[in-house]
């Protein structure tokens, strides 16, 4: 029985305010959402765990915008949305407290809201061959942050508050304008362990 607690999506039972962020989500698609059982970056689907939708992946679908109430799903843990065309984000992301993996390749993004930086579980970060020109300045609050790919955008600097991503193991950066100051710093990250392909 559906109640206050729970709504129907494809014969599941999910949160409601889930269930209306896979509905808003649908209507952009014009294509409903298949429940799958496993997922990678270039499947197209959902896992829900408990309720909850816990994987979500919609690659090459032409999508330019994104619903805000896809931030309503805070059980949410990987997103893959590779292959698209956003330009932005919802201002309210950054509700996204569960996510750990993110695919954002190929897509037409130039800046991330404020609140990205408040994806504090994030471990995995794929933000290549987008158009990004800057992060926003308290990036270094993804404090979990251990891969990060941001090869092939129009970066030319990068926040102060970089250096404080004190569990990154492994940064991708090659094909940005970045200027002599960043590349120091990022020599820097490479000298105290970090992988990085800045060779210069």
């Amino acid at each position: 029985m559906v109640n206050q607690f729970s709504a129907i999506y494809q014969g599941l039972s999910i949160d409601p305010s889930e269930k209306q962020a896979l509905a808003d989500l649908e209507t952009l698609l014009k294509e409903p959402i298949p429940v799958v059982s496993l997922l990678d970056s270039f499947k197209f689907g959902f896992i829900p765990i408990r309720n909850h939708v816990a994987r979500l992946g919609v690659p090459r679908k032409g999508l330019v915008m994104l619903p805000e109430s896809l931030c309503n799903l805070t059980s949410l843990q990987e997103l893959a949305l590779f292959g698209n065309r956003l330009t932005t984000l919802p201002d309210a992301f950054g509700n996204l407290a569960s996510l750990r993996f993110l695919n954002l390749v190929q897509n037409n993004l130039i800046t991330l809201p404020p609140s990205f930086s408040k994806l504090s579980s994030l471990q995995i970060l794929y933000l290549n061959e987008n158009q990004l020109k800057m992060l926003p300045p308290e990036f270094g609050n993804l404090a979990s942050l251990k891969r990060l790919n941001l090869r092939n955008n129009k970066l030319e600097s990068l926040p102060s508050s970089f250096s404080e991503l004190a569990n990154l193991e492994l940064l991708w950066i090659e094909n940005n304008p970045l200027d002599e100051t960043t590349k120091k710093i990022l020599r820097e990250l490479k000298e105290s362990g970090v992988t990085a392909d800045i060779i210069r």
